[in-house]
């Protein structure tokens, strides 16, 4: 809740300074109150989002910490399929291969930073039938990747949409849509936060340190980059760059904290630099197999991209990959 309350400000800010400190305000009124229909559109990512981390939770219940990495990693899968069909990307075969080869690459990194060990609660649920448990927990892994998938492709959508279908105006600015973003999981946070039986009404703020609001403005920060990055890229390269950050996060903890590695996180960062260089053509294959696009989805074929079709701006950073 506190990260998402930083990200509202910071965004009130970003906006104040793209559209002057005089028309804040009126901005805000007019694209957030005043046009409730295309506001409401924000309620499904944050709902899917707010299912997202719920079925984290008890996944993480229900599964050894390895399981769940890999599983996980489903959702580049699921993002990179949703992009074709929801915003109609073009992805060559090599492209694939890349995206494939960063979710093993980024599997095994995790892998090595996992416990093999259950969690507590498998361990306690040890009488209970093993496989039930394993069909429930890869229940909540896969409806969290489905989620996390479908909510950031949706959402790159609406960032990128230039214009209003129905009546031609303006679309709102990234800032906009940040601040309908982050007031809808701040309403969906704040009843669940009342019920948590580890809430203090009486001292919200217990436990509150340096590190604790530490990490909440490095996630707020991190939540507005990510944010500018689905904007000018997509939600594939992002997934890139979040898997390049894990691997540099884990060699810097080797020498600070004497994290200890093994040959799955060598053979992972390979993996995951050999991938980047796939997917951005560092490293070409020959021949039209692999430069040709395997599947279009219906609503894109005659046009380069559905993105023209729904007036959504291309990503500059494919016109660089591309």
């Amino acid at each position: 809740i506190i990260q998402e309350i930083m990200k509202l400000f910071a965004s009130i800010l970003l906006l104040t300074s793209e559209v002057g400190i005089m028309n804040v305000a009126g901005t805000i009124h007019t694209e957030v109150l005043g046009k409730p229909m295309s506001t409401l559109r924000l309620a499904i990512p944050a709902g899917l989002f707010f299912l997202q981390n719920n079925c984290m939770q008890l996944a993480n219940s229900y599964l050894p910490a390895a399981v769940f990495q890999v599983t996980y990693q489903g959702k580049t899968f699921i993002v990179a399929i949703l992009s074709v069909l929801m915003l109609g990307r073009r992805l060559e075969r090599f492209k694939w291969l890349g995206i494939a080869g960063l979710a093993l690459g980024v599997s095994l990194v995790q892998v090595s930073k996992s416990s093999d060990s259950k969690t507590e609660a498998v361990a306690a649920q040890e009488h209970t039938d093993a496989y039930s448990t394993m069909l429930l927990g890869l229940a909540y892994v896969l409806t969290a990747a489905s989620c996390s998938g479908f909510a950031n492709v949706y959402f790159e959508k609406m960032v990128k949409t230039t214009e209003n279908a129905s009546n031609g105006s303006k679309a709102p600015s990234l800032w906009v849509r940040n601040i309908q973003l982050a007031s809808f999981t701040i309403m969906l946070g704040i009843p669940v936060l009342n019920l948590s039986k580890s809430f203090d009404v009486n001292n919200p703020w217990r436990g509150f340190n340096w590190s604790v609001w530490g990490v909440a403005i490095n996630n707020a920060w991190g939540g507005l980059l990510v944010a500018v990055i689905v904007k000018y890229g997509d939600n594939i390269l992002k997934g890139f760059s979040n898997a390049i950050s894990t691997v540099l996060a884990t060699i810097i903890s080797i020498p600070i904290f004497g994290f200890q590695t093994g040959y799955p996180f060598a053979v992972g960062v390979i993996l995951v630099i050999w991938s980047t260089m796939v997917y951005g053509r560092m490293i070409q294959f020959k021949g039209d197999w692999w430069n040709t696009v395997p599947f279009t989805p219906q609503m894109a074929t005659g046009e380069e991209s559905s993105l023209e079709l729904n007036d959504v701006e291309k990503p500059k950073v494919d016109k660089i990959n591309d």
